[in-house]
């Protein structure tokens, strides 16, 4: 029996090995997925944060008044000091882990900047003078001298950054005035290089900024820094500066798992304000209230993040219920070799307790060496904690193995000696059962899923289910259609002289276990791939159409003014076929009667904007009515959220108006495109009809003429537009969507599941042929010996998988369609698209062929190389194979 055993477990090494290797490959894959959508995940965290302006990103707070700086009276070196502490006080009392990202707070006064002039013609400027107790350590002085401590209702001195001396010709020694202040320029300094981010904090103290009037001449604003311990001297000047701090945060050190925390934590801080004391009776405490975009922007990050993780997960669960179908294929085969074996155990008088321990102890041990070898290789490549996740996946591996294998074979032995005694079995009622039970619960999930709606932002067992149990009730509906269909063929063949056509669906419909693998593999994997081309179409389609609601032409301007001159200049630019202008963006009142609302009024020419949006998809809709200017009721485009809040009887401004359209678009106008829920749109002909005064221009929408560069045409608008008007394009923004780490991984996992689900699709034929290749080999063996020739063993091998994997291709589509569907409809996709309104589901006709002629052509490869396989058995060796194994 030793000797049998011994001999059992060095049989077959090569496919001992493959099942090793097999077990290592998805361990490997399963072990490198989570750490790398965790790196996904935080990198799209990160890249909303540095979306963010870097001076805007750091809270901020100011409160008018000076900070209390102390009871004793007269300049002191520590001035700030309690202010100072109070911030560090309130940074320390955070909890972790927001404590851990934000850094040393800054406190320090400031007036409103003011223009100053002096006993020359200097340029026109305004100046902010800032009282900063760091100002000395990350300062360098060029000339002059720091300023001494003065009576600052005397006069005050301060230095200047040397750019910003220069461009204000503001010279050492000179003194100039404002209403408030006398300023005398003591020295000028520079940066030492250090602390970067506080002189980009103070705008202006580097290099002044430049302000643009409506007449075109330029005002520059810089910073002027005066001693900070005179600030307990100024007296009632002291009421008219602020008190303003600001708290570095290292968006850098905030990962996705702690980024939900963090954001909340931080908005709890906002909240709460930060009492450090004012210095005058007379003005309020009002503490510092601090503030950022961070938080809403790390929300996004973490909406994103969790709409990846949930769109891996799913798109996971079908290649690895294939590499489970694959690994039992594999462990087939491997019972296979060990079958006569384990019959002359059994003859020899070895219980079935005995053969299940050998043969679980050796797919345990196979097993456990795959997934050790796949999880420590994915260990190495990507360091990271072994958490029970990383472990998930190969456990379940392992226990495919050692259940497979035994079971096996102990079915097969049990089916031999049932077929030697002669007795029948209930199996037909067993797989009525199973069938039931699948199509019951996919159905079952299914209904969940429409019956809940959109809006999931995690990973759900429903969500999970839903891909495999509908990929395995369209197994089962292919194994319902299959046999009619083999039978059908066979009774064809019986009336034809081919004996290949004969033989091709006999042998199909005999074995009914190697026909579900393949068809499993198949309609799984065909469901994958349409899943992955619907889900990367949907989402490609949702951000591109978002883009172009954001900008509502080729191109969308933002101007803080515009005349007639500079509007007719940019329409004269070459390439510029139309523009319209947004000529007013006001806050109304909305009726009828005490119930009122706020509601946002936006004019434009009707004709100009229509000519803009000629050809644009998607266009507002503006009647012709818009454009009256007769008697009654204002003509108005309103939004669906207004009609359903007020309905069609409005009155705007308290003037009554008529709807002549509405729209549950977003409209792209503002800054903020496409947030504004409540607006009418009205043609700048009835502006004064409504209550508003004359057009100021805020927008202009371009369309770009065939043949032109949109963002040439763009950068000229800008410059006919002012200096300070800033242009987007829908390429733009898309390009800007793109460059998100997490739409990267999302279509890099997409990709990777199709292309994983293809290699094991092709295995898992090559596997269902590999264990019929002795009852195959044995009849063409016969069939040689009549005369058959030698190199026909292609439509034999095609018959035994072909009819199953062509039923499986229009089964598999509509499986995959319907997946789509179901897993589209139950997550919110906007964190990836952007916008209000859920993307609709896009089935990329083109795509969805071209990835099902690539399955097809790899099944084709697959068959072809078990035909090779097949070819090499000898006669002798196959009725040899053969016979052992029966």
């Amino acid at each position: 029996m030793a000797t049998v055993v011994v001999r059992t477990l060095f049989d077959a090494p090569l496919l001992s090995a493959f099942l090793v290797f097999a077990i290592a490959a998805t361990a490997l894959v399963g072990t490198l997925v989570p750490p790398l959508i965790d790196q996904a995940r935080t990198a799209t965290v990160q890249h909303q944060l540095r979306e963010i302006p870097e001076i805007a990103l750091p809270l901020t707070a100011v409160m008018p008044g000076l900070a209390a700086l102390g009871d004793e009276p007269g300049p002191r070196a520590d001035a700030w000091a309690a202010p100072l502490a109070a911030a560090a006080a309130a940074r320390a009392a955070r909890p972790e882990p927001l404590r851990d990202v934000l850094g040393t707070p800054r406190v320090y006064g400031s007036f409103a900047p003011a223009p100053f002039t002096g006993d020359r013609k200097t340029p026109l400027n305004k100046v902010q003078v800032v009282m900063d107790p760091g100002l000395a350590s990350r300062s360098t002085l060029l000339r002059g001298s720091y300023p001494a401590t003065s009576d600052p209702t005397q006069g005050i001195g301060v230095v200047l950054t040397d750019k910003v001396a220069e461009t204000l010709d503001w010279r050492v020694g000179e003194t100039r005035r404002s209403r408030a202040l006398t300023l005398t320029l003591t020295g000028v300094i520079a940066s030492d290089g250090s602390n970067a981010q506080d002189w980009r904090m103070l705008n202006g103290s580097l290099e002044p900024l430049i302000e643009l009037t409506p007449l075109g001449d330029r005002i520059y604003q810089g910073v002027a820094f005066m001693n900070p311990d005179e600030a307990p001297l100024l007296g009632e000047l002291a009421q008219q500066a602020v008190t303003y701090s600001w708290i570095p945060l290292d968006g850098g050190a905030i990962d996705a798992g702690d980024a939900d925390v963090v954001a909340r934590q931080l908005r709890l801080m906002m909240a709460t304000a930060v009492h450090i004391g004012v210095g005058s009776a007379d003005l309020y405490d009002q503490g510092l209230l601090y503030s950022t975009p961070a938080a809403d922007a790390m929300d996004q990050g973490v909406a994103r993040g969790r709409t990846l993780l949930a769109i891996v997960a799913v798109a996971a669960v079908c290649p690895l219920a294939v590499a489970a179908v694959v690994l039992t294929l594999s462990s087939r085969q491997l019972a296979s070799r060990r079958r006569r074996a384990a019959r002359l155990m059994r003859a020899r008088g070895a219980s079935q307790g005995a053969l299940l321990a050998l043969l679980s102890g050796e797919s345990l041990l196979l097993g456990v060496l795959g997934a050790v070898l796949g999880v420590g290789a994915g260990l190495l490549l990507v360091p990271h904690a072994a958490d029970g996740l990383t472990l998930v996946i190969p456990a379940l591996l392992v226990l495919v193995v050692v259940c497979a294998v035994p079971a096996t074979l102990l079915g097969d032995l049990r089916r031999i000696e049932r077929r030697s005694d002669g007795a029948r079995t209930g199996a037909r009622w067993q797989r009525i059962l199973v069938e039931a039970v699948v199509v019951g619960l996919a159905a079952a999930c299914a209904g969940i899923l429409l019956t809940r709606g959109g809006g999931a932002l995690t990973v759900d067992p429903v969500l999970l289910a839903v891909p495999l149990l509908i990929g395995a009730a369209g197994t089962v509906l292919v194994l319902r259609v299959l046999p009619p269909v083999l039978a059908a063929l066979h009774r064809t063949a019986a009336r034809r002289t081919g004996l290949i056509g004969l033989l091709g669906p006999a042998r199909a419909l005999r074995d009914e276990a190697l026909r579900t693998a393949p068809a499993l593999a198949a309609v799984i994997g065909i469901a994958v791939a349409v899943f992955s081309v619907a889900f990367a179409a949907t989402v490609t389609e949702g951000i591109s159409r978002h883009a172009s609601e954001s900008t509502g032409a080729d191109i969308a301007v933002t101007v803080p003014y515009a005349d007639a001159e500079q509007i007719a200049g940019a329409r004269a630019v070459p390439g510029v076929a139309a523009l319209a202008t947004l000529d007013a963006n006001a806050i109304g009142m909305v009726g009828p009667g005490s119930g009122q609302d706020r509601v946002r009024i936006y004019a434009v020419d009707r004709a100009e904007f229509l000519r803009v949006q000629q050809g644009f998809d998607p266009a507002l809709p503006l009647p012709s009515a818009l454009a009256s200017t007769q008697g009654g009721p204002i003509p108005v485009v309103a939004s669906e959220q207004l009609v359903a809040q007020f309905g069609d009887a409005l009155t705007v401004n308290d003037h009554p108006v008529r709807i002549v359209a509405r729209t549950a678009q977003p409209v792209p106008f503002g800054t903020g495109s496409g947030t504004v829920q409540k607006w009418v749109i009205i043609d700048t002909a009835n502006l004064h009809r409504i209550g508003l005064d004359a057009p100021t221009v805020s927008q202009a929408f371009v369309s770009v003429a065939p043949g032109h560069d949109a963002r040439a045409v763009a950068k000229a608008v800008t410059a006919a537009l002012g200096q300070a008007a800033t242009a987007r394009t829908a390429a733009q923004i898309i390009a800007a969507a793109g460059s998100d780490p997490a739409t990267a991984a999302l279509h890099a996992a997409l990709i990777a599941a199709v292309g994983i689900v293809a290699l094991l699709l092709a295995w898992a034929v090559v596997q269902t042929l590999a264990l019929g290749s002795a009852a195959r080999a044995r009849l063409l063996a016969l069939l040689r010996a009549v005369g058959y020739p030698r190199r026909g063993e292609l439509p034999l091998v095609a018959w035994e998988v072909g009819p199953a994997l062509l039923v499986s291709v229009p089964i598999g589509l509509l499986t995959g369609t319907a997946t789509a569907r179901l897993v589209v409809g139950g997550l919110d996709l906007r964190g990836f698209t952007g916008g209000d309104t859920a993307p609709e589901l896009v089935l990329a006709g083109w795509g969805t062929a071209a990835v099902v002629g690539g399955f097809i052509v790899v099944t084709g490869a697959a068959v072809l190389l078990a035909t090779a396989a097949a070819a090499r058995l000898r006669s002798a060796e196959a009725i040899r194979v053969a016979d052992d194994e029966d």
